[in-house]
């Protein structure tokens, strides 16, 4: 499973006060997290976990490095550091807006939608943040958590036309539409989904399941089927995958029995 956070490494900043750092020190922090990078992209995250924490130590002054921690926490599904350390990141830099983006995520991940939309609101004021739609589309997901169906539309709208392959974004954009009643611009949504020219598009099978669900209401049962069957390529065993396949079998008409062989007739 993707993680549900994006990784930006940004420049060490180090505090004008607090602790006194060596040069020395500094320099080893920045190493231990590059390292720390390292071995998340080898999927080590108890490595990487350590390597962070060692950066923490080595200079507490450096926002990258409890980003870098904070971060590991999160894909380690761990929220509660995760967040303690997202919060620390930003003590020491008020204008890390990776640490916004990601904790708002948290919070969205958690179910806590009215923090998720304190933060993000606030990140998105950030008009140099280099992939804003990432930051929108977290922003339109927590709409969607508060009910809010609305905003929801209006931030995700404006994540897709920031990035037009931002499938993700076309995701929760029709799963917005659905949840308000309006299928017609659902099956717009999530068709441009699955249609971006992407493997990650298109095997994002919630789209497919969406898609499918959309278009039977809509009485068209056929392309129903077809975005059930691509559903259950991605995953058959998947919880999505399960519930395409029930519905698959549902719609399809059932292939008749093949009749039984008639014998050669006996020879005279």
């Amino acid at each position: 499973m993707k993680r549900a956070v994006v990784w930006v490494v940004v420049g060490v900043v180090v505090a004008g006060c607090g602790p006194n750092i060596s040069e020395q020190s500094q320099r080893l922090a920045e190493n231990l997290v590059a390292l720390a990078h390292e071995a998340y992209q080898n999927d080590d995250l108890g490595d990487a976990l350590r390597k962070g924490l060692q950066a923490t130590e080595t200079d507490p002054t450096n926002p990258d490095a409890t980003y870098v921690v904070a971060f590991i926490y999160a894909a380690r599904g761990e929220y509660v550091e995760a967040e303690r350390y997202f919060k620390k990141t930003l003590e020491l830099d008020g204008t890390y807006t990776d640490a916004r983006n990601a904790l708002g995520q948290i919070y969205n991940n958690q179910g806590r939608y009215a923090d998720a939309i304190a933060i993000l609101e606030q990140a998105a004021q950030d008009l140099l943040y280099p992939t804003p739609h990432l930051l929108q589309g977290n922003l339109g997901q927590a709409y969607i958590g508060a009910g809010q169906y609305d905003k929801a539309i209006e931030w995700l709208l404006r994540s897709v036309r920031e990035e037009p392959r931002f499938c993700v974004g076309y995701y929760r954009l029709g799963d917005a539409y659905v949840r308000k009643g309006d299928d017609v611009s659902a099956e717009q949504a999530l068709s441009a989904a699955v249609g971006v020219d992407d493997p990650g598009c298109r095997g994002l099978q919630p789209a497919w399941r969406l898609l499918g669900e959309v278009r039977l209401r809509a009485g068209k049962t056929n392309a129903a089927a077809e975005a059930f069957a691509k559903c259950v390529e991605v995953d058959r065993e998947s919880e999505d995958g399960a519930a395409c396949a029930a519905a698959l079998g549902r719609i399809l008409p059932e292939a008749p029995a093949s009749p039984l062989p008639v014998p050669d007739a006996a020879a005279p």
